[in-house]
């Protein structure tokens, strides 16, 4: 098979075991390169057009147009979880599978990251280093809060969510989930309650967004979600920019609607110069380039569950996480 990988983000001697399964690999813009910008449709479309598989990166949006550029298509794969970026049900119609890479060392350090940023709010870390950076010392005023005795609320209680869950469950803390797909069952045995989206927004001091982005959850936390929390509230975002409304976002913490929050993800990735959160008081606004959970040993990983999957497709076999089976009847034909 003919790989393209669109984005790399380590040494090109990782894909070494593509190339000694005898398959050609084509290196196309490795992320550390400088200046490296997504693909346009075009220029991703051209790239692709004689390969089977395409193992993208997390800047190269993947549509239908691109796909039916390359009509070799079998494979479009990402070594990470979210596909947003990827229309699956366009794959799905032309008989391409789309998988992912779910390991562990993903969600779990999406929760880790997640707990870390919900205490460095509550504890007021920026606002703390800062003082003393400028040669102050610590005032009544600068003390932070406890997270024990306080309601967590989870949006969403998937993979992330659940160790989230699991993490904070020992803490004393109340677990508040709204998650339209999981069973109450469910919920008690990580020791949260289920409830809709506006009583955990009402109720809970942290706000955790961990849904994956579809159609229900684009801005699925905007101004009326923002004004419904408690104005001591804080809110995280680890899971996907266009679940929360950032001009909102930026609003809400401007005007007092909450006290804080932390973003790791965004809408438009890299984030603009012009993006109004740039603006907020970065004590009591976080921001991380969407990379807050990554480690070297999660990134390996990752590639390696990717690989193994690429590998298995070489050999007529579907990938162990695919995410529209629905397309592997006709893949098996083409």
């Amino acid at each position: 098979m003919k790989i393209l990988a669109s984005g790399p983000s380590g040494p090109a001697a990782e894909l070494d075991p593509l190339r000694a399964a005898g398959h050609e690999v084509v290196i196309g813009r490795p992320l550390d390169q400088p200046g490296r910008a997504a693909y346009s449709e075009a220029d991703l479309g051209a790239a692709a057009r004689d390969c089977q598989v395409i193992l993208a990166s997390h800047l190269d949006r993947i549509s239908r147009g691109v796909m039916e550029a390359a009509p070799a298509l079998r494979l479009v794969i990402v070594p990470f979880i979210g596909t947003d970026k990827i229309d699956a049900e366009a794959a799905t119609a032309l008989g391409i599978l789309v998988a992912n890479s779910p390991t562990p060392e993903n969600f779990i350090a999406v929760a880790e990251a997640t707990v870390a940023l919900t205490l460095m709010l509550q504890k007021r870390i920026k606002h703390n280093e800062a003082k003393l950076r400028r040669g102050e010392w610590a005032q009544r005023g600068d003390r932070g809060e406890f997270l024990f005795g306080k309601t967590v609320g989870l949006v969403g209680l998937g993979r992330v969510g659940s160790h989230v869950a699991r993490r904070l469950v020992n803490w004393d803390v109340r677990l508040l989930a709204a998650d339209p797909y999981v069973s109450e069952e469910r919920a008690r045995s990580l020791g949260a309650t289920l409830v809709d989206l506006p009583t955990l927004l009402a109720e809970s001091d942290v706000v955790s967004l961990h849904a994956s982005l579809t159609d229900e959850t684009r801005n699925l936390i905007g101004e009326k979600a923002l004004r419904a929390m408690k104005p001591t509230a804080v809110l995280i975002n680890t899971a996907r920019g266009e679940i929360a409304d950032e001009e909102a976002v930026a609003r809400a913490l401007s005007e007092g609607w909450i006290a804080g929050a932390a973003l790791d993800a965004f809408t438009r990735e890299p984030l603009p110069a012009a993006s109004p959160l740039r603006a907020v008081d970065p004590e009591r606004l976080i921001l991380t380039p969407h990379n807050v959970s990554h480690s070297e040993a999660g990134r390996r990983a990752n590639l390696a569950l990717a690989l193994d999957q690429i590998l298995a497709v070489g050999r007529g076999e579907p990938p162990a996480h695919c995410v529209n089976p629905a397309a592997i009847p006709r893949w098996r034909t083409r």
